[in-house]
C-alpha cells in the first residue's frame, strides 16, 4: 500500500480546452470516492428530448455553468444516484479543478506516489 499519494484529474473546460488538478489523498480518501469513479468509468451517453429536439448527452460531469439544464442535462447527483452526497462534496472541494465557469467531462483520474518536489520558481 501506498504512504502518500497524489491524484490528478484532468477535466474538459470546453472542446478541448483542459484544467488539471493535483493534489495529495490519503487512501481513506481515496477508499471513498473509489464507488464515484467507477460510476463515472461505467457513464454511457443517453438521450431526452428538449425544446423540441431530441439530444445526446455524453458529459460524464457537468458541473458549474457547463451543466446544461435548459437542455435537460443531468447532474452528476443525477447521474450518479446511488453515490452518497458527502461523496460528492469531498470529491468535488478536495479533488475536482476549480475552472471559473466548471467543466463537462473529467477526462481522466489518475493516481500516483507522491515524490519530493524542488520548487524553481
Amino acid at each position: 500500500m501506498l504512504n502518500k499519494m497524489e491524484i490528478t484529474i484532468k477535466v474538459d473546460i470546453n472542446d478541448a480546452d483542459f484544467d488539471i488538478s493535483i493534489n495529495e489523498i490519503s487512501q481513506k480518501d481515496l477508499d471513498q470516492i473509489m464507488p464515484l469513479i467507477e460510476a463515472i468509468k461505467k457513464f454511457k451517453p443517453y438521450k431526452v428530448k428538449a425544446k423540441g429536439i431530441n439530444w445526446t448527452h455524453s458529459h460524464n460531469y457537468p458541473y458549474g455553468e457547463c451543466l446544461r439544464e435548459d437542455l435537460e442535462e443531468k447532474s452528476p447527483q443525477e447521474l450518479y444516484p446511488d453515490i452518497d452526497e458527502e461523496i460528492f462534496e469531498i470529491f468535488e472541494d478536495d479533488f475536482l479543478p476549480s475552472p471559473e465557469y466548471g467543466f463537462h467531462t473529467i477526462v481522466s483520474i489518475e493516481i500516483c506516489p507522491s515524490v519530493k518536489k524542488q520548487k524553481l520558481l
